[in-house]
Formats: structure tokens, sequence, C-alpha cells
């Protein structure tokens, strides 16, 4: 019999499952030889350096043993010119599917082409290239996360103030996204300003520089929306500097380890958690689908859950049932 705990991590787990759906109406599998035989897939990440990523490759390695697919990760290391040089490698190998996180969206597209021209299926997740036939694009909804965290912040301030916004790498289409939903949600809520939009590209020591730079300019403001979570940890660091933790309110995106420690702390808000483990098992979930001929989706949408102080446990213990080991904190385990 399962324990209360455990219930509420399958429910949460199917309550996500039934959650994904198709951007796009039309369905495809690319132009690539149909059912090739081929149980090999190579996966070039844009960085192995943010836990994000590292919890997606940790999620698409437990999905490949479980499908007997061989998977060969790669880190661009968010080098464009390294990312290029890994695909090309990839395709003169003849690799059974091409799965890409591009470091940016335009550049990325080059890599897809190459691959359609060499009838090799390209899918992509998180980041979307610009160009190129892809079979499947998998992702969480930026724009909604903006948004989600936009209510977020509104809440936790009070419905009024002054907040910030710290954007990620904008040359990617899910920092444009979440900052578009972002702006939009926050306009409508009259009695809050934006007094500063600035980018720290997803990184936690530029966010901890931005921010600090932020402070000293408005040194009264009232909420921040950083939009990872590797950048909300660096805000904080540069809160804690002036002794403003709890004090500015602080909502970040993906729920990181982390960031669930920081929430159940009270030293941040809330977080727009998008299990990184649940994307790295749908991503070569479809990727199995793709190599065996099956049908799948253009695109995969999955949501996001908004993860506060009384429901981080919660969450917690749903990363658990997925298997998630490293996306969990101590003290939430």
């Amino acid at each position: 019999m399962r324990t209360p705990r455990k219930l509420v991590a399958v429910a949460i787990l199917a309550a996500v499952s039934l959650t994904a759906c198709s951007r796009g109406g039309e369905e495809t599998t690319t132009g690539a030889p149909q059912a090739s035989g081929k149980k090999d897939a190579t996966i070039i990440m844009s960085t192995l350096g943010n836990p994000f990523f590292i919890s997606v490759k940790d999620g698409a390695e437990a999905q490949a043993a479980k499908s007997g697919i061989t998977l060969n990760v790669q880190n661009a290391d968010n080098s464009d010119a390294t990312f290029l040089n890994q695909a090309t490698t990839a395709i003169s190998k003849q690799t059974g599917i091409l799965i890409l996180d591009p470091v940016g969206s335009q550049s990325a597209s080059s890599s897809v082409t190459q691959a359609n021209s060499a009838s090799i299926p390209v899918m992509a997740f998180d980041r979307k290239p610009s160009g190129g036939k892809l079979a499947t694009f998998v992702g969480y909804d930026a724009v909604q996360a903006g948004k989600n965290a936009a209510d977020a912040l509104a809440e936790a301030v009070g419905g009024k103030g002054k907040v910030v916004e710290i954007q990620g790498i904008l040359g990617t289409n899910v920092a444009q996204d979440r900052s578009k939903g972002f702006q939009q949600q926050i306009a409508t809520h009259k009695d809050i300003k934006v007094v500063a939009t600035q980018a720290a590209d997803f990184d936690r020591a530029k966010a901890l520089n931005v921010m600090t730079n932020v402070l000293q300019a408005n040194p009264d403001i009232d909420g921040v929306y950083a939009a990872n979570d590797e950048m909300a940890m660096g805000v904080l660091s540069a809160l804690k500097a002036r002794n403003l933790v709890g004090k500015v309110k602080v909502v970040g995106n993906d729920g990181i380890a982390d960031a669930l420690a920081a929430v159940a702390a009270g030293e941040m808000y809330a977080t727009n958690a998008e299990s990184p483990f649940a994307l790295g098992q749908k991503v070569v979930s479809l990727a199995s689908d793709v190599l065996g001929g099956k049908q799948v989706q253009a695109d995969e949408t999955l949501q996001g859950k908004l993860v506060k102080k009384d429901n981080v446990k919660e969450y917690a213990d749903y990363l658990v049932g997925l298997g998630d080991k490293s996306g969990v904190p101590d003290s939430l385990k």
C-alpha cells in the first residue's frame, strides 16, 4: 500500500504528463528513412555548467537505459563554434538521431539543415533552432512561465512597488518568450513598475554582478524576477551583501535544487518549476519513437508548476518519484 507521500508524487506526475500538448497541429517524422533500426542518438547540450542541464542529462540517460538507446552526450560549453563542430561530427558519423539544445537559436539552424541533407532526423529541446526541419521540438511553455512569474511576483510584493527583470540569453527563443510573458503579465498589475530590465545570460556570476549594479541605481526595489534559477541564486548573493534577503522578493524559474532549498528557507518567494529530469526523459522517449518510425507531434509543450513554500515539499516528493536524485536538496529529501 502506498504511503500518502507516494500518492502525492504519483498524482503530480500524472498531472505533468497530462499537461503535455501540441502547439502545432501537424504531425511529422522528418524526411529521414523510417524505422532504420538504429538505436543510437547524439545529444548536444548547450552547457553542462548549469544544474538544470545536468539534470536534463541525468533524465535522458535514465530513459536511454530503459529504451535500449546508446546515448552520446556532448557539451558545447555555451560556444556556438563548439556546438557546430560537435553537430558536424555527429552527422559525419551517421548518428541515428541528432538531439539539439542550441546555444543560439539562429546559429543552430545550419546544423539542422546539414542533418536534413544527410537524411538524419533532428529534434530539439528547450531552445528552438530558427531554421531547418525538426522531427519534433520539446520544451516548457516559456511564455506561460513568464506570466506565472509575473503573477507570483505581484503577489509577493502585495500588488504594488518597484521590480526588476533579469533576462537570460536573448539570442534564444526561451529567454525571449519568458521575458515576453513576464512583461505582458506584469503590465496588468497597474501599481507595479519595472524599474530595470537587464540580461545576465542565464549565468549565476553574471547575475550577481548585474544585480549589484542594479541595486546601486535602485536601492529601494521590492522584487526581482530572474528568468532562471541560476540567475536567481546570483540575485540572492547580491541581496545578501546588502542584508535584503526576504525584504526584496525573488521569483525564479526552473526549480533546481538550490532554488527549492531557497524557497523552503523563505529566501526566495517562488520558482516556476520545470523539471529538467522529466524533460530529459521526454526527449529520449520521443527520440526512441522517431528511431522506431512512429509519428510524433511537431511540438510537445510541457507546463511548469509554480512552487512556493507551501508546496515545495510536495514538488520535491514528485521529483523523488521520478528518480531524480540530484534535483532535490538534502533538506527536502
